[in-house]
């Protein structure tokens, strides 16, 4: 049997739900990007609620856990197996359990099948807490620069969760004719790693599940912001000119400032986190580093909405030639 992968490349939105729904129909397992958790197969058979669960996941987008689980208790009813594999996040929660149990990190790190798992997530965490820390008050090339080390750090645990994925999913090889993989949008070496992983036992097929959609008003099928295009350049070793890093790094900086945080934004459109994207994205080429630098201290401590306003004025006066009356 020549098992086909369906890689399903989204994000935890409620307008990805019908396209994705549509493509775990259309497969025999579906396999959800989480560690395994007993939980789950007693809330497809009724022994346990979907709140119970959704607060043993500790979901950060809950009305679109309610409605994923919804649509795989009806096809868990209709016979497909409905699995949950990420290795990387399963040994995570090994080591948070040892900690919780007073375990050292020396006895962490003795642990091979951990060791790898913890001195990345100690290196991403140092990372991501040094940006927190200068974020504020630090001059500006210095948060750039905090951003540029996370952002590596950052790829590189994406290709080590990506690697031992794609080991655990090869093993389904033969076990199903067709295979859907819930996976995050930033784990574009998924695919690769399994081709590699499955060694000619099995087809990988990437789908971006908003693609059609995206490619209405875009050339690609997937908008990516600023920093994810960062990350993505030190995943797949790209080459990159340090003046392109430091832009990315930049516009990443207002750019998630500007991004909205509702789960469900009110919004006529089908997909408004994607509409968003595609506006924010082309916004961002209109911003220069110095751009950057200027407006990053105006918006620290502002909403998205104010946020976006300030953004909008600020280049409504570089348009006009004016200076910004902000300065």
């Amino acid at each position: 049997m020549n098992t086909l992968f369906t890689i399903g490349f989204s994000t935890h939105r409620l307008e990805s739900l019908p396209y994705a729904h549509a493509e775990m129909s259309a497969h025999q397992a579906i396999v959800l990007e989480e560690p395994p958790s007993p939980t789950l197969p007693r809330v497809f058979r009724g022994d346990a609620s979907i709140e119970e669960y959704l607060w043993e996941l500790d979901a950060e987008f809950p009305e679109f856990g309610r409605q994923q689980l919804a649509i795989l208790q009806e096809l868990w009813h209709q016979g497909r197996a409905v699995l949950q594999i990420e290795p990387y996040l399963e040994r995570l929660v090994a080591i948070h359990e040892l900690f919780a149990q007073e375990a050292t990190p020396a006895e962490v790190l003795a642990r091979p099948e951990l060791r790898d798992v913890y001195e990345m997530e100690r290196e991403a965490t140092a990372a991501l807490l040094r940006f927190y820390e200068v974020s504020l008050q630090a001059p500006f090339p210095l948060v750039v620069a905090t951003v540029l080390e996370f952002a590596r750090r950052d790829a590189a645990r994406f290709r080590l969760r990506d690697v031992l994925r794609a080991r655990a999913l090869a093993a389904l090889a033969g076990q199903y004719e067709s295979v859907y993989v819930e996976t995050g949008h930033m784990h574009l070496s998924l695919p690769g790693e399994l081709r590699r992983a499955l060694n000619g036992h099995g087809r990988v097929r990437p789908r971006f599940l908003l693609g059609a959609v995206a490619r209405q008003r875009s050339p690609r099928p997937r908008v990516f912001g600023p920093g994810d295009e960062l990350t993505f350049a030190y995943l797949f070793r790209r080459p990159i000119t340090p003046e392109t890093e430091k832009l990315l790094a930049a516009r990443s900086l207002i750019y998630i400032k500007l991004l909205g945080k509702d789960e469900a934004p009110a919004s006529g459109s089908p997909t408004p986190h994607l509409d968003e994207e595609l506006r924010l994205s082309a916004l961002m080429c209109e911003l220069s580093y110095a751009d950057c630098e200027e407006l990053y201290p105006l918006l620290k401590q502002a909403p998205p909405a104010q946020a976006g306003d300030l953004v909008a004025r600020y280049l409504r006066q570089k348009e006009s030639g004016g200076r910004s009356e902000n300065r």
